[in-house]
Parts: structure tokens; C-alpha cells; sequence
């Protein structure tokens, strides 16, 4: 049976807390597990910080349907979802950008140069951003094949900061697996690793790239065009940054928890 980084998680966590349950020092289990319960309610209720970049904008379109719709638009919304959704829980949302432009030295002359510009911009504002998640949000094109539809999740590759790309990973795959059930298009796609993102570079927060889906498929652009399925991209976007960030925090409160308990019990 294979477990994603999430499940892994989850069976540290229970164990976690098996383990509090049985070394508690009190007559009865059910305060315990009563204290337990509580602690998981609270603590995944607890705010986080969240980037969230609409790619492309201004002069740089990004992909293009055959009916016109830059993916740069798409991309927007999507984000505006998603920020709403996490403002409404009391998150602290950061936009790299909120309306239809380029970011960064806009006055280099040719495009290139103004994406190269772009991309420094949105990586700064992440890596200063000392937030909990990134998240990238984009659509795919793929004119080889316009069959070729469904979603796709990149993480970072590499080793700079070992925990970032695994909890990077965590987040990739809590998030394609919302999509992924949520839409129910008959796609079922590995999370990859990314090497050749600037975005994706020498990252030290969680960073994850969400391509949303093929604006090369005639079938699926008509569905990315329409409000309601960004909504529903938005939503299990949302759902997964926020089922990684209750795991998270829970999972560091029931370890502090359990370190000063045995604090506690050497010190008697």
C-alpha cells in the first residue's frame, strides 16, 4: 500500500497521540482523549500566512484558448477564489499580483526581459514573504495532442532545505488529490518534482505550481472559462492548503504537548 506524504503524516500524528494516551499519568483515558479531541479542534482552526500567485499578466498572456481567453485571466480568478475562501477562515492571504499586469522592472524594453523581471518579482515576494504556502496558480497547453486534459501539481526539486520540499510535496499532494476526487474527469496524475521553475528555486517556503487544466482541450477551456468550475477549482485548491495547515499545527501542538510532558516526568 503506498501512503502519500499526507497519510504518512496523519500515522505519525496518531501515533502521537496513542502514545500521550498511554503514558498519561491520570486515572482514566477518556480526560485524555477528551483533552485530545479539543486540542485537535482548536489547533485546526489556526491561521496561516498564504501567497497566492495568479501566473502571467499584462503583456504576457500565458496560454490561449482557441476561442481567445488568455490563460493569465483564468489564472486570476481562480486566485481571487481562492483568497476569499481563505480570508473567510481568517487566513492572511498575500497576492502577488491582483489585477491584469506584469510585476517587477516593466521598463526593460523587450518581453523577455519583462517575464525574466516578472518571475524575480514573484519569488521575492514569496521568499520574504515568511508565509506558511505559496501557491502558483496556471493552466497548461499541450497542441501535440488536444486530448490531453486534467490537472497537474509541481513541487520543487532538489535539496536546499529538505523539510521546505517535503512539506512542499505534502502540499502538492493534499492539494491534485482534492482536485483529482473533486472533479472526477478520469485523470490520476503523480505530483512531480520541478527543477527548471524559477519559482520553484532555492525555495524556503512550501511552493507548489496548480496547473489547472488544458486550455488546448477544447472540452476542458469551455469549463476553465465558465465562473463556476473556477469556483470549484478554487474550493479543492483551498481544501487542500487548509487540510495540510490543520495536520500541521495540530501535529506540532501534540508534539509540544508530549515534550513537556516528558519534560515534565523527568523533572519528578
Amino acid at each position: 500500500m503506498k501512503f502519500t506524504s499526507v497519510k504518512r503524516k496523519l500515522r505519525v500524528l496518531f501515533c502521537l497521540i496513542c502514545i500521550m494516551i498511554i503514558t498519561a499519568s491520570v486515572p482514566t483515558g477518556s480526560s485524555i482523549l477528551t483533552g485530545v479531541a479539543k486540542l485537535i479542534k482548536s489547533e485546526g482552526k489556526k491561521t496561516a500566512v498564504i501567497v497566492i500567485d495568479p501566473g502571467h499578466g499584462g503583456r504576457d498572456g500565458g496560454a490561449e484558448s482557441s476561442s481567445g481567453t488568455c490563460e493569465k485571466d483564468i489564472n486570476l480568478a481562480i486566485a481571487l477564489h481562492v483568497k476569499e475562501l481563505a480570508e473567510k477562515d481568517g487566513h492572511k492571504v498575500i497576492m502577488t499580483r491582483d489585477d491584469d499586469r506584469l510585476l517587477g522592472d516593466t521598463e526593460s524594453g523587450a518581453i523577455r526581459s519583462k517575464k525574466t523581471a516578472d518571475l524575480i518579482e514573484r519569488k521575492r515576494i514569496i521568499d520574504e514573504s515568511k508565509a506558511d504556502f505559496a501557491v502558483s496558480i496556471h493552466l497548461n497547453s499541450f497542441k501535440g495532442d488536444r486530448s490531453v486534459h486534467g490537472a497537474q501539481v509541481f513541487y520543487p526539486q532538489g535539496k536546499e532545505d529538505e523539510k521546505v520540499i517535503a512539506d512542499s510535496k505534502m502540499l502538492a499532494e493534499a492539494v491534485y488529490e482534492k482536485i483529482s476526487l473533486g472533479l472526477d474527469d478520469g485523470t490520476n496524475r503523480p505530483v512531480l518534482a520541478k527543477g527548471d521553475a524559477r519559482i520553484l528555486k532555492n525555495v524556503s517556503v512550501p511552493t507548489i505550481i496548480v496547473e489547472c487544466g488544458f486550455l488546448s482541450n477544447n472540452k476542458e477551456a469551455e469549463l476553465l472559462e465558465s465562473e463556476e468550475y473556477q469556483e470549484k477549482l478554487a474550493q479543492f485548491i483551498y481544501e487542500g492548503i487548509s487540510e495540510v495547515n490543520s495536520l500541521n499545527k495540530t501535529q506540532k501542538s501534540v508534539e509540544n504537548t508530549f515534550d513537556s510532558k516528558l519534560h515534565d516526568d523527568e523533572t519528578h
